[in-house]
């Protein structure tokens, strides 16, 4: 699948050592479903999740950062062991991005990211690797380097992690 993955993006993968994701649009379509009685749900792959544990086991950093305030996320994400880095009602994601590649002593340049709507951008401006899915708002797609094949909610977040992975030698292509 990454055989026409061009150097300079394998360089910029190969530096990672944390990967941050937006929520809304990449683990899920964009979807929000609300009952009558007000509850709201989101639907996530499976994909994506086992992508998240795999680039955990292999030593790279997971972070969620979602400007929404989300129960929801929270608990898909429970025992995945990274419970300490899932962010939800974050306006200003770039900070908290920023304060987290402090604490573990990261560069941005090792950081990879996956958004899709305007509010991703300034992460996406200074993220050693940025990407979003198909479907993102058309203002992101002058800030990344990669295109996921898979749409949000569909896969696009292992690709992104299985990108990385593969490209870092740790995984086959």
């Amino acid at each position: 699948m990454f055989n026409k993955i061009s150097d300079e993006l394998k360089t910029r993968a190969r530096k990672i050592k944390l990967i941050g994701f937006d929520v809304d649009g990449v683990f899920t379509d964009g979807s929000i479903f609300i009952n009558e009685s007000g509850e709201t749900f989101k639907k996530f792959h499976s994909l994506d999740g086992y992508g998240l544990r795999l680039a955990k086991q292999f030593g790279i950093e997971i972070c969620i950062i979602s400007a929404r305030k989300s129960a929801h996320v929270h608990k898909r994400f429970e025992g995945f062991n990274f419970e300490d880095t899932v962010f939800t009602g974050i306006e200003n994601k770039l900070s908290k991005l920023e304060e987290i590649a402090q604490e573990k002593n990261i560069s941005l340049e090792e950081i990879a990211y996956i958004g899709d709507d305007a509010l991703d951008i300034p992460i996406l401006e200074k993220a050693g690797f940025a990407a979003c899915p198909p479907a993102a708002h058309y203002s992101v797609l002058e800030h990344i380097h990669y295109i996921t094949e898979r749409e949000g909610g569909h896969g696009a977040a292992r690709e992104f992690c299985d990108l990385i992975l593969y490209c870092q030698g740790k995984i086959p292509g």
